[in-house]
Protein backbone atom coordinates (compact mmCIF):
# COMPACT_ATOMS: atom_id res chain seq x y z
CA UNK A 1 0.00 0.00 0.00
CA UNK A 2 1.34 3.51 -0.74
CA UNK A 3 3.05 5.15 2.24
CA UNK A 4 0.99 8.27 1.48
CA UNK A 5 -2.27 6.44 2.15
CA UNK A 6 -3.95 7.00 5.55
CA UNK A 7 -2.71 4.91 8.45
CA UNK A 8 -5.04 3.21 10.93
CA UNK A 9 -3.68 1.98 14.28
CA UNK A 10 -5.68 -0.57 16.28
CA UNK A 11 -5.00 -0.72 20.02
CA UNK A 12 -6.00 -3.75 22.10
CA UNK A 13 -5.39 -7.39 22.96
CA UNK A 14 -4.90 -10.11 20.40
CA UNK A 15 -5.69 -13.65 21.46
CA UNK A 16 -5.47 -17.15 20.12
CA UNK A 17 -8.88 -18.74 19.65
CA UNK A 18 -9.18 -22.49 19.93
CA UNK A 19 -12.40 -23.20 18.04
CA UNK A 20 -14.14 -26.53 18.54
CA UNK A 21 -14.11 -28.54 15.34
CA UNK A 22 -17.70 -29.65 15.88
CA UNK A 23 -20.75 -28.49 17.79
CA UNK A 24 -21.28 -29.90 21.25
CA UNK A 25 -20.09 -29.63 24.85
CA UNK A 26 -16.38 -28.98 25.30
CA UNK A 27 -15.95 -32.19 27.24
CA UNK A 28 -16.98 -34.12 24.13
CA UNK A 29 -14.78 -32.21 21.68
CA UNK A 30 -11.41 -33.75 20.84
CA UNK A 31 -10.25 -31.38 18.10
CA UNK A 32 -9.87 -27.60 17.99
CA UNK A 33 -8.81 -25.25 15.21
CA UNK A 34 -6.43 -22.43 16.08
CA UNK A 35 -7.06 -18.91 14.81
CA UNK A 36 -6.42 -15.26 15.61
CA UNK A 37 -8.97 -13.38 17.72
CA UNK A 38 -9.42 -10.13 19.62
CA UNK A 39 -11.78 -7.35 18.59
CA UNK A 40 -9.19 -4.74 17.62
CA UNK A 41 -7.01 -7.29 15.84
CA UNK A 42 -10.02 -8.55 13.86
CA UNK A 43 -10.72 -4.96 12.86
CA UNK A 44 -7.10 -4.43 11.84
CA UNK A 45 -7.13 -7.45 9.52
CA UNK A 46 -10.40 -6.34 7.94
CA UNK A 47 -9.08 -2.78 7.47
CA UNK A 48 -6.00 -4.14 5.72
CA UNK A 49 -8.22 -6.32 3.51
CA UNK A 50 -10.06 -3.12 2.52
CA UNK A 51 -6.81 -1.55 1.33
CA UNK A 52 -6.10 0.58 4.40
CA UNK A 53 -2.53 0.76 5.72
CA UNK A 54 -2.94 -0.68 9.21
CA UNK A 55 -0.82 -1.36 12.30
CA UNK A 56 -1.54 -3.01 15.64
CA UNK A 57 -0.31 -1.62 18.96
CA UNK A 58 -0.32 -4.37 21.59
CA UNK A 59 1.67 -6.95 23.58
CA UNK A 60 1.97 -10.73 23.30
CA UNK A 61 3.87 -13.36 25.22
CA UNK A 62 7.25 -14.77 24.22
CA UNK A 63 5.59 -18.05 23.30
CA UNK A 64 4.35 -20.00 20.32
CA UNK A 65 0.90 -18.44 20.47
CA UNK A 66 2.38 -14.93 20.44
CA UNK A 67 4.58 -15.78 17.47
CA UNK A 68 1.57 -17.25 15.68
CA UNK A 69 -0.44 -14.05 16.22
CA UNK A 70 2.23 -11.69 14.90
CA UNK A 71 2.83 -13.97 11.91
CA UNK A 72 -0.90 -13.86 11.17
CA UNK A 73 -0.84 -10.06 11.22
CA UNK A 74 2.02 -10.00 8.74
CA UNK A 75 0.33 -12.60 6.54
CA UNK A 76 -2.72 -10.32 6.33
CA UNK A 77 -0.67 -7.21 5.55
CA UNK A 78 -0.87 -5.63 9.02
CA UNK A 79 2.18 -3.91 10.56
CA UNK A 80 3.17 -5.76 13.75
CA UNK A 81 6.27 -3.72 14.63
CA UNK A 82 4.52 -2.06 17.60
CA UNK A 83 3.51 -5.39 19.16
CA UNK A 84 5.75 -5.74 22.20
CA UNK A 85 7.02 -9.14 23.36
CA UNK A 86 6.60 -9.94 27.06
CA UNK A 87 9.17 -12.47 28.27
CA UNK A 88 7.25 -13.34 31.42
CA UNK A 89 3.48 -13.16 30.83
CA UNK A 90 1.67 -15.47 28.37
CA UNK A 91 -0.40 -14.66 25.32
CA UNK A 92 -4.13 -14.64 26.12
CA UNK A 93 -6.42 -17.22 24.61
CA UNK A 94 -10.02 -18.36 24.56
CA UNK A 95 -11.85 -21.52 23.68
CA UNK A 96 -14.95 -21.25 21.51
CA UNK A 97 -17.68 -23.78 22.24
CA UNK A 98 -20.17 -24.29 19.40
CA UNK A 99 -23.87 -25.05 19.74
CA UNK A 100 -25.92 -26.13 16.73
CA UNK A 101 -29.00 -24.10 15.75
CA UNK A 102 -32.09 -25.30 13.94
CA UNK A 103 -31.34 -23.03 10.96
CA UNK A 104 -28.05 -24.78 10.26
CA UNK A 105 -25.84 -22.08 11.77
CA UNK A 106 -24.00 -22.34 15.09
CA UNK A 107 -23.77 -20.15 18.17
CA UNK A 108 -20.38 -19.59 19.74
CA UNK A 109 -19.75 -19.34 23.48
CA UNK A 110 -16.34 -18.01 24.51
CA UNK A 111 -14.40 -19.30 27.51
CA UNK A 112 -11.57 -16.86 28.24
CA UNK A 113 -8.11 -17.59 29.64
CA UNK A 114 -6.64 -14.10 29.59
CA UNK A 115 -6.07 -13.15 33.25
CA UNK A 116 -2.47 -11.97 33.68
CA UNK A 117 -1.84 -12.01 29.93
CA UNK A 118 0.91 -10.00 28.27
CA UNK A 119 -1.64 -7.53 26.91
CA UNK A 120 -3.05 -6.87 30.38
CA UNK A 121 0.26 -5.07 31.06
CA UNK A 122 -0.38 -2.49 28.31
CA UNK A 123 0.28 0.91 29.87
CA UNK A 124 0.93 4.55 28.95
CA UNK A 125 4.60 3.62 28.70
CA UNK A 126 3.69 1.25 25.84
CA UNK A 127 2.47 4.24 23.85
CA UNK A 128 5.75 6.08 24.41
CA UNK A 129 7.96 3.43 22.80
CA UNK A 130 9.76 4.70 19.69
CA UNK A 131 7.86 2.54 17.20
CA UNK A 132 4.48 3.04 18.83
CA UNK A 133 4.87 6.80 19.19
CA UNK A 134 5.96 7.15 15.56
CA UNK A 135 2.93 5.20 14.34
CA UNK A 136 0.56 7.19 16.55
CA UNK A 137 2.04 10.47 15.32
CA UNK A 138 1.34 9.43 11.73
CA UNK A 139 -2.05 7.80 12.28
CA UNK A 140 -5.16 9.23 10.65
CA UNK A 141 -7.27 6.90 12.81
CA UNK A 142 -6.85 5.09 16.11
CA UNK A 143 -9.36 2.33 16.82
CA UNK A 144 -10.08 1.13 20.36
CA UNK A 145 -12.83 -0.68 22.21
CA UNK A 146 -14.48 -1.10 25.59
CA UNK A 147 -12.60 -4.35 26.16
CA UNK A 148 -9.13 -2.91 26.73
CA UNK A 149 -9.94 -0.64 29.71
CA UNK A 150 -11.55 -3.61 31.49
CA UNK A 151 -8.39 -5.73 31.49
CA UNK A 152 -6.37 -3.94 34.19
CA UNK A 153 -5.65 -0.58 35.78
CA UNK A 154 -2.69 -0.07 33.43
CA UNK A 155 -4.71 -0.82 30.27
CA UNK A 156 -7.33 1.67 31.42
CA UNK A 157 -4.58 4.25 31.95
CA UNK A 158 -3.19 3.52 28.48
CA UNK A 159 -6.55 4.01 26.80
CA UNK A 160 -7.11 7.18 28.80
CA UNK A 161 -3.74 8.46 27.56
CA UNK A 162 -4.82 7.83 23.96
CA UNK A 163 -8.03 9.77 24.49
CA UNK A 164 -6.21 12.61 26.25
CA UNK A 165 -3.90 13.33 23.30
CA UNK A 166 -4.85 16.48 21.41
CA UNK A 167 -4.58 15.57 17.72
CA UNK A 168 -7.29 17.31 15.68
CA UNK A 169 -6.11 15.59 12.49
CA UNK A 170 -6.70 12.09 13.91
CA UNK A 171 -10.01 10.26 14.23
CA UNK A 172 -10.51 8.32 17.45
CA UNK A 173 -12.79 5.31 16.99
CA UNK A 174 -14.44 3.46 19.88
CA UNK A 175 -16.42 0.21 19.69
CA UNK A 176 -18.44 -0.24 22.88
CA UNK A 177 -17.99 -4.04 23.08
CA UNK A 178 -19.55 -4.50 26.53
CA UNK A 179 -18.13 -7.64 28.19
CA UNK A 180 -19.92 -8.01 31.55
CA UNK A 181 -17.63 -10.84 32.66
CA UNK A 182 -14.67 -8.45 32.55
CA UNK A 183 -16.52 -5.94 34.76
CA UNK A 184 -17.99 -8.45 37.21
CA UNK A 185 -18.49 -6.82 40.62
CA UNK A 186 -17.81 -3.36 39.19
CA UNK A 187 -20.47 -3.05 36.52
CA UNK A 188 -21.46 0.51 37.48
CA UNK A 189 -17.83 1.61 37.22
CA UNK A 190 -17.54 -0.07 33.82
CA UNK A 191 -20.65 1.64 32.49
CA UNK A 192 -19.35 5.03 33.64
CA UNK A 193 -15.91 4.45 32.10
CA UNK A 194 -17.26 3.31 28.75
CA UNK A 195 -19.84 6.10 28.64
CA UNK A 196 -17.01 8.59 29.14
CA UNK A 197 -14.94 7.10 26.30
CA UNK A 198 -17.99 7.05 24.00
CA UNK A 199 -18.66 10.70 24.74
CA UNK A 200 -15.12 11.73 23.74
CA UNK A 201 -14.62 9.59 20.62
CA UNK A 202 -15.03 10.77 17.03
CA UNK A 203 -16.58 7.50 15.86
CA UNK A 204 -18.70 5.26 18.12
CA UNK A 205 -20.02 1.78 17.31
CA UNK A 206 -22.51 -0.01 19.55
CA UNK A 207 -24.90 -2.89 19.14
CA UNK A 208 -28.42 -2.40 20.41
CA UNK A 209 -28.00 -5.02 23.20
CA UNK A 210 -24.73 -3.45 24.37
CA UNK A 211 -26.22 0.05 24.26
CA UNK A 212 -29.18 -1.10 26.32
CA UNK A 213 -26.90 -2.75 28.88
CA UNK A 214 -24.50 0.18 29.24
CA UNK A 215 -26.55 3.29 28.42
CA UNK A 216 -30.05 2.12 29.36
CA UNK A 217 -31.45 2.62 25.87
CA UNK A 218 -31.00 1.16 22.41
CA UNK A 219 -33.03 3.81 20.60
CA UNK A 220 -30.76 5.50 18.03
CA UNK A 221 -32.30 8.96 18.45
CA UNK A 222 -32.01 8.80 22.23
CA UNK A 223 -28.41 7.66 21.92
CA UNK A 224 -27.64 10.54 19.55
CA UNK A 225 -29.14 13.00 22.01
CA UNK A 226 -27.02 11.53 24.78
CA UNK A 227 -23.82 11.49 22.69
CA UNK A 228 -23.83 14.59 20.47
CA UNK A 229 -20.03 14.95 20.32
CA UNK A 230 -18.94 11.99 18.16
CA UNK A 231 -19.15 12.95 14.52
CA UNK A 232 -20.17 9.40 13.62
CA UNK A 233 -22.47 7.26 15.78
CA UNK A 234 -23.52 3.81 14.60
CA UNK A 235 -26.16 1.62 16.24
CA UNK A 236 -26.32 -1.91 14.87
CA UNK A 237 -28.17 -5.20 15.19
CA UNK A 238 -28.52 -8.32 13.08
CA UNK A 239 -30.99 -6.57 10.78
CA UNK A 240 -28.87 -3.55 9.89
CA UNK A 241 -27.57 -0.23 11.13
CA UNK A 242 -28.55 3.35 11.87
CA UNK A 243 -25.72 5.83 11.36
CA UNK A 244 -25.30 9.50 12.18
CA UNK A 245 -22.81 11.91 10.63
CA UNK A 246 -23.40 15.15 12.45
CA UNK A 247 -27.04 15.94 11.73
CA UNK A 248 -27.22 13.53 8.78
CA UNK A 249 -28.86 10.15 9.37
CA UNK A 250 -28.78 7.00 7.26
CA UNK A 251 -30.27 3.55 7.74
CA UNK A 252 -29.26 0.38 5.99
CA UNK A 253 -30.24 -3.27 6.03
CA UNK A 254 -27.74 -6.05 6.55
CA UNK A 255 -26.97 -7.99 3.38
CA UNK A 256 -28.74 -11.30 2.87
CA UNK A 257 -25.98 -13.87 3.18
CA UNK A 258 -25.59 -17.39 4.57
CA UNK A 259 -24.57 -17.30 8.23
CA UNK A 260 -22.29 -19.88 9.82
CA UNK A 261 -21.52 -17.92 12.98
CA UNK A 262 -21.77 -14.22 13.87
CA UNK A 263 -18.80 -13.58 16.17
CA UNK A 264 -16.41 -11.10 14.54
CA UNK A 265 -18.97 -9.66 12.13
CA UNK A 266 -19.23 -6.45 14.16
CA UNK A 267 -15.46 -5.95 13.99
CA UNK A 268 -15.54 -6.46 10.23
CA UNK A 269 -18.47 -4.04 9.88
CA UNK A 270 -16.57 -1.39 11.86
CA UNK A 271 -13.53 -1.88 9.63
CA UNK A 272 -15.57 -1.49 6.46
CA UNK A 273 -17.23 1.66 7.72
CA UNK A 274 -13.92 3.16 8.86
CA UNK A 275 -12.31 2.28 5.53
CA UNK A 276 -15.13 4.15 3.82
CA UNK A 277 -14.59 7.21 6.00
CA UNK A 278 -10.81 7.17 5.45
CA UNK A 279 -11.23 6.95 1.67
CA UNK A 280 -13.82 9.72 1.46
CA UNK A 281 -17.02 7.73 0.94
CA UNK A 282 -20.38 9.19 1.90
CA UNK A 283 -22.20 8.05 5.02
CA UNK A 284 -24.35 5.72 2.90
CA UNK A 285 -21.32 4.46 1.01
CA UNK A 286 -19.39 3.79 4.22
CA UNK A 287 -22.34 1.86 5.62
CA UNK A 288 -22.54 -0.24 2.47
CA UNK A 289 -18.84 -1.01 2.68
CA UNK A 290 -19.27 -2.04 6.32
CA UNK A 291 -22.04 -4.49 5.45
CA UNK A 292 -20.06 -5.97 2.56
CA UNK A 293 -17.03 -6.73 4.70
CA UNK A 294 -19.19 -8.03 7.56
CA UNK A 295 -20.57 -10.75 5.31
CA UNK A 296 -17.06 -12.18 4.99
CA UNK A 297 -16.92 -12.79 8.76
CA UNK A 298 -20.26 -14.58 8.79
CA UNK A 299 -19.28 -17.51 6.61
CA UNK A 300 -16.92 -19.31 9.02
CA UNK A 301 -16.35 -19.93 12.73
CA UNK A 302 -13.20 -17.77 12.63
CA UNK A 303 -13.49 -14.31 14.16
CA UNK A 304 -11.68 -12.48 11.35
CA UNK A 305 -12.00 -12.15 7.60
CA UNK A 306 -9.63 -13.82 5.15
Amino acid sequence: MPVSSPLAVCFGEGMVALVAASAGPLEDCRTFHRSLAGAEWNTAIALASAGIRTAVLSRVGDDGFGRFLTAELRAHGVDDTAVEIDHDAPTGLYVKELSARTDGAVDGTMHYYRSGSAASALSPQTLRGPVASALLAEASLVHTSGITPALSASTLAAQEALFAEERPDRLLSFDLNWRPALWRGREAEGRAILSDFAGRADVVFCTRPDAEAVFGTSDPQELRARFPHPRYLLVTDSRGAVAFDGAETAESDALDTPVVETIGAGDAFAAGFLAGVLTGLSLTGSLARGHRIATRALVSTRDHVD
